[in-house]
């Protein structure tokens, strides 16, 4: 292990002013952009968008639905629930490389109505929450999600900025008119005779990764290529940039490969990653920087090397709903799309094949 450590980074003059037009604004934008540029991920404090105890509810609930007798959790299968993707994943019912990841999930999202235009694709639909034993959950993970999501739309425009772009470019060219919105929850549990971490190495898919977790476990990959321990910090976001975004940005912001450590079996690490990402139809194509001598920006050899070692990118076209389609492609066997050859393969760490019906 190193001495080095993740940037921590108080972010809270970005949520306490509309206008960002102050010099602790600008400080904190270009703290963010310089720890999206080496580390590819920071630890977030000072927001005031998601409530402290809205947060500690959300993970407590989450630990009583954990809590539930087995029977229960499986009669809420996500395989059961179609193409929605939503309802609890039983232990190994997710892998790294060939390994089972050691914990048990609980899938869900945003809402949508009837007459929503994306009902019945993948990833959208409504969510299944143990209503009889908990009743809190369902109102407590959907406020979750709304304010969430304001963090999100905060760091988005904080990247805009710090890209040298207007404040909602990014929002107006991959979030609107809404970006996809998964919210997942992990409890981590060693099973005797299995020697495999809680999640093994690996880099996330989509655009940014929010994450909130209880416990230490988490490790990244430091610029100086070692594992570094991510600390838990009360009332505060892990924030990773994924796959796309650093495609996006001609390689400038660094998707990290992270991990966490084998868990023992009384472990308690609980943690909630919220997956925002680009909406479904955004166009997928490199983000306009400011041209520096007439000179469009290029990646770097170091980011080329990355892309090949880590991403199923091959290259940057069509929407994001494309994308999304490749990389799920294997979970749900009954989805049909036509041939995109932007992605080189689908996802291999979802274990559960999906039925639409």
């Amino acid at each position: 292990m190193t001495s080095e450590s993740i940037p921590v980074i108080d972010c809270s003059p970005l949520f306490n002013s509309l206008e960002w037009d102050s010099n602790e604004c600008a400080a904190v934008i270009a703290k963010i952009h310089a720890a999206f540029s080496t580390w590819g991920v920071f630890t977030l404090t000072g927001t005031n968008a998601i409530p402290p105890s809205l947060a500690e509810e959300t993970r407590d609930v989450m630990n009583k639905f954990f809590e539930l007798p087995l029977e229960r959790k499986m009669a809420l299968h996500l395989k059961d629930g179609g193409w929605a993707w939503r309802g609890y994943m039983p232990w190994g019912g997710e892998g790294t490389k060939g390994n089972i990841d050691q914990k048990e999930g609980f899938y869900g999202g945003s809402e949508i109505g009837d007459g929503h235009p994306m009902k019945g694709m993948p990833t959208f639909g409504g969510n299944r929450f143990p209503d009889g034993e908990l009743p809190e959950m369902r109102g407590l993970v959907l406020e979750y999600i709304d304010k969430v999501t304001e963090v999100g739309l905060t760091i988005s425009d904080a990247m805009s900025v710090g890209l040298g772009l207007d404040r909602k470019e990014v929002k107006r060219r991959l979030l609107d008119p809404e970006p996809i919105q998964l919210f997942r929850s992990f409890k981590y549990s060693g099973r005797h005779g299995v020697d495999s971490c809680g999640i093994g190495e690996h880099s996330d898919f989509g655009f940014l990764t929010i994450l909130s977790q209880n416990a230490t476990g988490l490790q990244v990959f430091s610029p100086s290529k070692e594992w570094v321990d991510v600390p838990f910090i009360p009332d505060s976001y892990v924030v990773n940039v994924g796959d796309i975004l650093d495609r996006l940005t001609h390689g400038l912001y660094i998707s990290p490969l992270h991990r966490v450590l084998t868990p023992q079996p009384n472990s308690n690490r609980l943690s909630i990653p919220f997956f925002f990402d680009p909406a479904w139809n955004a166009e997928i194509k490199p983000l306009p920087f400011p041209k520096k001598d007439n000179e469009t920006p290029t990646p770097t050899p170091a980011a080329i090397e990355r892309w090949n070692r880590n991403s199923t990118f091959k290259d940057l076209q069509g929407i994001w709903g494309q994308y999304l389609g490749v990389k799920v492609q294997k979970i749900f066997p009954d989805l049909s799309l036509p041939e995109f050859l932007a992605v080189s393969r689908p996802s291999g760490r979802h274990l559960v094949e999906i039925r639409r019906d």
